[in-house]
């Protein structure tokens, strides 16, 4: 559908309305012009004038059709000023002929048409305009003087003529200048337009009301409200309620201290989330500022908003990672320390007491090194997850100003509980309880079954300590208290648990170097058959004497040694000695039997172990078969697939392996017999109230029954007594080994008794 003005051409449409403007000028000279006639001030035809009134609409539809087709862009003068005022003077000077007596009207009209170019034509046009117009003029009474010369007062058209000339140069000077300016005023605003138009951050001003007076059009990407719309709207209503009072409150500041009169200039710089249309909301950096007039009075506020939803993701990300651990999402030992003072201060000033669980998982490490990170970060997310279910049912992360139950992790396989408000330690003991049953479930972990316990230790405010540091180190003492107890446990700090904890530090420090010193050394139980009475192998057991600890006993500090990881290079010294001592007795001339040294779990997932079989062999010179690796059976259990790898690449050594502590694990004789394994070692626990209990009976006859089934052979541990061995002689067992008949000896004491034991000797 056709329009005056031309759709989404904002420059084209204001010259077209220049240009009706112009036409109606035309449309006004036109009736002047037929009123003249009327009153018989002018002597033109009727011919003429309607030909000049007609030529005029005809070159205002010329002049119209240029402007909708475009053709005035690529003119120097796009709005066509210059165009239309000659063309306007060129009429008014044809009337100028015929006026007569109205030739001051004329003029006076020619005049106002000078006036309108004062804010469109520059000095150049107006120049050309002024001496066209005077040109034109001075042809007019020429010509008249010639023909009509008594239509001419000759001295008031030499005055006319004269007054144009200085008129005209001023006029196009000062219209010029007008011109000018006004460009440049035009200019400025659209480069300031422009820019509002175009810059990201948001520009309002307000009155002293706090009432919208501009909003820059950038507020649409902002808020999705166009500028009209907050216009309409209250300035508060803007903000989200989170930050609506820091907002009100600050204006209110800024304006007090402006009206007392501060010579200083008051701003504000806020951050502030603001509500978009569709109802999300944006952080932004608004600074607030005073705007004076040239009196230096205050007449509104000046604000600029910049949208820093990013920036603010960006350092909460931050302050999350720095406060919180990334794997688990708990809080970390950062957080948990202002989390614990906190409750320090307000168990302190409201007489309160509170609790800290400190806990360890129990074997962690060996599913971490077996099974690798990728498993052991899944157990520590899962366990995140079942220690946050096993306290009260809040948001426990992430809330430190609500009073809950807070679990953190510290590192490693080590997480804490605080336990606010304690009005009974059998309310801790519960939740303790709570947290070992979840921590026990099965889970699986990269497609396989995993389970894992836990150790807790708990101190608690005030009791065990007043500070942060105190209630920290306690329960940790505790915690390995519980571990030494049998682990999956939990134990409440005691000045007992502090002195065990302190006796676990001085083992853990004097071990390190036992190795260095020669601290440790083996003694060596010999294994006897049954039949033949006749020693058919040795174990090595190590033992530890330091100058300042005393004799230390394996119970003490193999546990120590396992947990510390100083197990692998222990054990590696272990065998070394081993396979020497008993290629040195062969070369006494005593007869080659079997020597056997145990292997914890953290020795076995050893990457190094074949190789340091191997390299023992080797340098010792003893043949593999003289070499008894002894596992338990729990050792067995934890990962079957991955182990029975293990152990075949050990029996391809030629190396023997025993199953030791037969008994107290799970095995099946459907596990048993997928394992690479030459002989059962019945554990002592069966043969000690063998005489009194007639399960145990049962329990090894099945066990040698067993045995006997996949062809191995079965060694009883712990006989001690004469009755104890005559019955594991009627049931067939094939070895036994026990203080009825050596304890564990020196290696020389060893080498005689094998001397007195062997009848070829």
């Amino acid at each position: 559908m056709f329009g005056v003005f031309p759709k989404d051409d904002l420059d084209q449409t204001l010259r077209i309305k220049r240009f009706l403007m112009a036409f109606g000028a035309y449309l006004i000279w036109s009736a002047i012009c037929f009123i003249g006639y009327s009153l018989e001030l002018t002597t033109v035809p009727l011919s003429i004038l309607v030909a000049g009134v007609s030529a005029s609409f005809i070159l205002n539809i010329i002049l119209y059709s240029i402007f909708r087709t475009g053709l005035n862009k690529n003119f120097k003068d796009p709005s066509l000023t210059l165009l239309q005022m000659v063309i306007a003077t060129f009429w008014i000077m044809v009337v100028v002929y015929y006026a007569y007596e109205a030739r001051s009207g004329v003029l006076l009209v020619y005049m106002v048409v000078l006036v309108f170019g004062f804010f469109r034509l520059r000095i150049r046009q107006f120049l050309f305009l002024s001496v066209f117009a005077f040109v034109n003029y001075s042809a007019v009474i020429f010509l008249l003087y010639k023909t009509h010369p008594e239509y001419i007062n000759k001295n008031v058209e030499i005055f006319n003529i004269v007054v144009l000339a200085f008129i005209l140069p001023w006029f196009a000077v000062i219209g010029g200048y007008i011109t000018n300016l006004r460009i440049s005023i035009s200019n400025a605003l659209a480069t300031i337009e422009r820019l509002t138009n175009n810059i990201r951050d948001v520009i309002f001003v307000l009155d002293m009301n706090l009432e919208y007076t501009y909003v820059s059009p950038s507020v649409k990407n902002l808020r999705g409200y166009e500028p009209e719309e907050v216009m309409n709207q209250l300035l508060y209503n803007s903000f989200s309620n989170s930050s609506r009072d820091t907002a009100i409150k600050t204006l209110a500041e800024m304006t007090v201290i402006e009206k007392s009169g501060h010579k200083n200039s008051v701003d504000r710089t806020l951050q502030l989330e603001v509500t978009r249309k569709d109802g999300s909301t944006v952080w932004t950096e608004t600074k607030f500022s005073f705007v004076k007039d040239k009196n230096k009075r205050t007449v509104g506020i000046l604000g600029v908003s910049r949208d820093i939803t990013e920036r603010k993701r960006a350092e909460e990300r931050i302050q999350y990672l720095a406060t919180h651990d990334v794997l688990t999402g708990l809080p970390n030992r950062m957080m948990f320390s202002q989390l614990l003072n906190q409750a320090i201060e307000s168990a302190r000033r409201h007489e309160r007491q509170f609790a800290i669980l400190f806990i360890d998982l129990d074997r962690f490490k060996i599913i971490n090194d077996t099974m690798g990170h990728d498993a052991g970060d899944e157990l520590l997310k899962d366990m995140a997850k079942r220690f946050r279910q096993s306290l009260r049912a809040v948001d426990i992360v992430g809330r430190p100003q609500e009073r809950n139950d807070v679990v953190g992790r510290l590192g490693g396989d080590e997480f804490i509980v605080l336990i606010e408000e304690v009005s009974d330690l059998n309310q801790v003991a519960v939740v303790a309880q709570r947290v070992l049953s979840m921590a026990m479930k099965p889970m699986v972990i990269l497609g396989e079954e995993c389970r894992v316990t836990a150790s807790i230790g708990i101190s608690v405010y005030p009791t065990d300590g007043e500070d942060e540091q105190t209630l920290m180190r306690n329960a940790d003492m505790a915690m390995y208290f519980a571990k030494e107890e049998g682990k999956n446990n939990f134990q409440f700090y005691s000045q007992n648990t502090q002195s065990q904890a302190f006796e676990r530090l001085t083992i853990e420090t004097n071990l390190r170097k036992a190795l260095e010193r020669n601290e440790l050394y083996l003694e060596y139980q010999a294994k006897m058959d049954l039949k033949t009475r006749a020693i058919t192998g040795v174990e090595a057991l190590l033992r530890w004497k330091n100058p300042i600890l005393g004799s230390v006993t394996p119970t003490q500090f193999i546990p120590v040694a396992e947990e510390t990881g100083m197990i692998v290079s222990i054990g590696r010294w272990v065998m070394k000695t081993a396979c020497a001592q008993n290629v040195a007795w062969q070369r006494q001339g005593l007869p080659p039997v079997s020597v056997a040294v145990n292997l914890s779990l953290r020795q076995l997932m050893d990457d190094k172990l074949l190789e340091d079989i191997k390299t023992v062999l080797d340098d010792t010179g003893m043949a593999p078969n003289l070499l008894e690796i002894e596992i338990t059976e729990s050792m067995v259990m934890y990962k079957p697939e991955r182990l029975i790898e293990v152990l075949t690449k050990i029996k391809n050594i030629g190396v023997r392996l025993a199953l030791d502590d037969f008994g107290t694990g799970y095995s099946s004789l459907a596990h048993i017999k997928q394992f690479p394994i030459d002989t059962l070692k019945v554990d002592r626990s069966f043969i000690r109230n063998l005489s009194q209990n007639s399960e145990d009976k049962a329990i090894i006859e099945a066990i040698i029954a067993m045995g006997k089934t996949l062809s191995l052979n079965v060694v009883a541990e712990g006989v001690e007594t004469m009755a104890q061995d005559e019955f594991l002689r009627e049931h067939i067992c094939d070895e036994m080994q026990g203080y009825y008949f050596s304890k564990p000896v020196a290696a020389d004491q060893f080498a005689d008794l094998l001397r007195k034991n062997n009848t070829s000797l």
